[in-house]
Parts: C-alpha cells; sequence; structure tokens
C-alpha cells in the first residue's frame, strides 16, 4: 500500500484555506469537517481522471455520515499554522451548549496563487467551486459527499474504493463523445496551446486580484457564538414552520442494503 504524500495533504489543505479566503467576508472561516470533506472531493476529482488514482493517497473510510481520515485530521494543525492561518477556538459553556469548536481562516491573496500553480488543475477548478458552493454550510456539504460513489458503494467502517464504477465511466465516455484512452503525449504544439490557455485563466484572475485590491476594505466582526447566537439561529430555524417532532423506535434493516444497487446504480427504479 502507498504512503499517504504529506506535502501534498499539506499543500491541499493551505489551499482550500485560501481558497475560502477569497470568498465574502462572511464565508472566510472553515473547520476540521469542513476541510476533510473538500480534501476528499480533491482525491475524488482527481481519481475520476486518473484511473482511481487520488492524489494524497490517504486511505480513505466510511465513517458515520461520511468520508474520514485520521492522517488528514492530524495534519490541519500543522499544515495550516505553517501559512500564519488564524485558529479560532469557540468555547460553550452554556447548559444546551458544552464543548467547543475551531474555525480556521487565512486572507493571503500571493499564498492562493503560489499554491493554485503548484496544484493540478483537475483539482484547483473544482475545490474552488465547491468551496463556494458550500463554503461552512456543514449539511449540504455532507450531503453532497455522501452521494458520491465511493461512499455509495461501501459500507460503515469499509475503506472506500475510488475506481469509476462503469455507470460513472459510461456518464464520462458520452460527454466525451467515445470512450476513454490513456492520454497520448501531447505534442509541442499542444504543450504550448495547453500553456498559453493556463496563462489566460491566470491572468484572468490576477485581474480579480488587482480589482479586489482597489476596493475599500471593509472590516468584519464574527458573530460571538453564545446563547443569544444560537437562540437567534433557533428562531430563525420557527420561521420555517412547526417543529417536526421526535418519536422513538427502532428501525432494522438488512446488512445487504449497504451493497445494493439500489444505493448507486441509477438504472435501478
Amino acid at each position: 500500500m502507498v504512503s499517504p504524500d504529506i506535502q501534498k495533504i499539506d499543500r491541499l489543505l493551505q489551499f482550500i484555506l485560501a481558497t475560502a479566503g477569497q470568498e465574502d467576508f462572511g464565508g472566510r472561516e472553515l473547520g476540521p469537517i469542513h476541510l476533510i470533506k473538500y480534501v476528499y472531493l480533491a482525491d475524488l476529482e482527481h481519481a475520476k481522471h486518473r484511473n482511481g488514482e487520488t492524489y494524497t493517497n490517504l486511505p480513505w473510510k466510511f465513517h458515520h455520515f461520511g468520508p474520514w481520515c485520521d492522517e488528514a485530521y492530524l495534519q490541519i494543525d500543522p499544515a495550516l499554522q505553517a501559512v500564519g492561518a488564524n485558529k479560532k477556538v469557540i468555547e460553550l459553556n452554556s447548559p444546551k451548549y458544552e464543548g467547543e469548536f475551531v474555525r480556521w481562516s487565512v486572507d493571503d491573496d500571493e499564498l492562493f496563487v503560489r499554491l493554485e500553480r503548484e496544484l493540478p488543475l483537475i483539482i484547483t477548478g473544482p475545490i474552488q467551486k465547491y468551496v463556494h458552493d458550500f463554503n461552512s454550510i456543514t449539511e449540504d456539504l455532507l450531503h453532497f459527499v455522501y452521494k458520491t460513489f465511493p461512499m455509495l458503494t461501501a459500507r460503515p467502517g469499509e475503506t472506500l474504493n475510488f475506481s469509476i464504477p462503469d455507470f460513472i465511466r459510461n456518464e464520462n465516455e458520452q460527454d466525451s463523445g467515445g470512450p476513454q484512452t490513456t492520454p497520448e503525449k501531447l505534442t509541442a504544439r499542444q504543450q504550448k496551446e495547453k500553456k498559453a490557455d493556463l496563462e489566460a485563466l491566470r491572468e484572468k484572475f490576477r485581474k480579480r486580484l488587482e480589482e479586489k485590491k482597489r476596493k475599500p476594505k471593509i472590516r468584519f466582526e464574527p458573530p460571538v457564538y453564545d446563547d443569544v447566537y444560537f437562540e437567534g439561529l433557533k428562531t430563525l430555524d420557527s420561521l420555517a414552520g412547526e417543529e417536526i417532532k421526535d418519536i422513538e423506535g427502532v428501525a432494522r434493516f438488512s446488512e445487504d442494503i449497504w451493497k445494493s444497487k439500489a444505493r448507486f446504480d441509477p438504472d435501478v427504479p
């Protein structure tokens, strides 16, 4: 078994947080669970283009309601501290909410540009989209990763398999107009054209950064995570309608359900 690549894990964690730093002021903080899920999605995107080979070689597992890897979790602190990221630990000492939760943030345009150049394009593009779409909205992010094919083809506690299933492979072939083959070596002209396209994308982003610098700085003050904050969230939730009442019961399912085609095969009604 190939060992996880720590340098790649660190760069990926740093890029994910730097990408969040490009968002609006209210969406720049990420917690450990968000960082880990985005690393998983980066590995998944890499596997889709590299015949099931992940970028980090991390041993992902089906843990509770999503993909998890202890090695990824343990790298968060050293990787983010290395780039001077801000770590905020929020203590909850009320009768209703106990414990603590962590939020990381970094606002460094140069770091973002450097890491974007160091990481594969097949990872950086999707990560920017995922971070923009889900940010730190835990429920939406968990729901999305749970429906990815490595999760849908595994049972709880099992190591995830990133080999591309036939139904995903067939979709890719239809989108590209035919079967996928091993990429041929690019000619000098093709390499030049690819380099020009990439430079055009970078130039577009450089212009975005210049535009961002010209805008007046707005100081964002994060909320105080106290009883008032959580009571406010509760009030907003109540506006959505009558609360669903809790019921108690026991539901039993056969273990075979985890490997059932109904979980992942789109052709099963």
